[in-house]
């Protein structure tokens, strides 16, 4: 037969409520008798019910996880999204979680979109990437605990696990100003928030220097290789350039030092590059690239254990979590 909840209450000499609730992580019960019963309960082979779970809790033991389809336009942001999925997995699954996808496009709207914003199906939802206002609206009027992931929203009062852009391109910055570089270009993206995020970190590494940013230099692209290299390209034709450029996402530094090569100059001694995301491969890239490392999966499994604490509802964290990048440096920035 298999091992019950009364059985761990027995060999511990406490009660199954106890048992229960150390089982499901409460507040009400102390780490140390948590501790205890999740030893028993390795011990003795214990195994959930998650039937009889949902039974006594009224909770789907199921997440949302909603992504935007214009995410998969771009090879860095499914890389991006992939590591993310990858840690809230690997928590939800922990717990006993499973999740329901959805993609926020019109197409869904009656689909499992519609399912989970409804609330038939989820006891709470994840949102990545750029979030739809109008999603966001009809789950709070829903009753729905929703936590954003990589969502780059003015609300402060909206639960969110974001990387610390602004941290990051002040950072990857300096860097370049350690190098001896002076005039440092941005190049930006076309989604408000971030860019602005990312710009406030620049323009303040400039200004904490002496340096000021060239408006020349200082562009956005639409989050592909091919605009960044367009980007670049227009600007090497003035024949008055930076010296060296911080870009917000790798997949766009990649178009940068492409643009740069073909036009017969050379990375880092013409100019030097820094990334953000430090997604696979990078070691590989000619040359490879420096850039800050975000902490990916770590974001999806911060963002799932602040939802989940939301739908038990012991959550007392911080509504915003911003987990810093770092600096990884690799050749294109000319450090030796």
């Amino acid at each position: 037969m298999s091992t019950t909840i009364k059985d761990i209450a027995k060999l511990l000499g406490i009660s199954p409520g106890t048992v229960s609730r150390a089982l499901q992580k409460s507040p009400r019960v102390s780490k140390e008798t948590i501790l205890r019963v999740e030893e028993a309960a390795k011990k003795l082979s214990y195994r959930p019910n998650i039937t009889a779970q949902r039974l006594v809790s009224g909770k789907t033991h199921n997440i949302g996880v909603i992504l935007s389809k214009d995410i998969r336009e771009y090879t860095s942001v499914q890389l991006f999204n992939s590591i993310i999925l990858n840690g809230i997995l690997e928590v939800a699954e922990a717990h006993n979680y499973n999740l329901n996808f959805a993609i926020d496009s019109q197409e869904e709207k009656q689909g499992a979109l519609y399912r989970i914003v409804q609330n038939k199906d989820v006891d709470g939802v994840l949102i990545i990437n750029v979030v739809n206002e109008d999603i966001l609206a009809s789950l709070r009027t829903n009753g729905i605990p929703v936590v954003l992931i990589d969502n780059h929203f003015d609300n402060r009062s909206e639960y969110a696990v974001n990387n610390d852009d602004r941290i990051g391109a002040s950072i990857a910055t300096k860097h370049l100003i350690s190098l001896g570089y002076k005039t440092i270009g941005m190049i930006g993206i076309n989604e408000e928030t971030f860019h602005r995020e990312c710009l406030s970190g620049y323009l303040q590494a400039l200004a904490e220097c002496g340096l000021r940013a060239d408006p020349r230099f200082v562009l956005k692209g639409w989050g592909s290789t091919h605009s960044a290299y367009e980007i670049t390209w227009n600007i090497l034709k003035q024949n008055r350039f930076p010296r060296a450029f911080f870009v917000v996402t790798d997949e766009m530094a990649i178009g940068v030092i492409r643009a740069v090569k073909d036009f017969g100059l050379s990375v880092p001694r013409d100019i030097a590059v820094v990334g953000m995301d430090d997604i696979p491969l990078l070691d590989y890239v000619d040359p490879p690239l420096t850039t800050m490392r975000i902490y990916i999966a770590e974001m999806g499994r911060t963002a799932v254990g602040m939802l989940l604490g939301l739908i038990q509802g012991h959550y007392q964290g911080n509504t915003q979590i911003a987990i810093q990048p770092k600096l990884i440096v690799r050749k294109s920035c000319g450090s030796k």
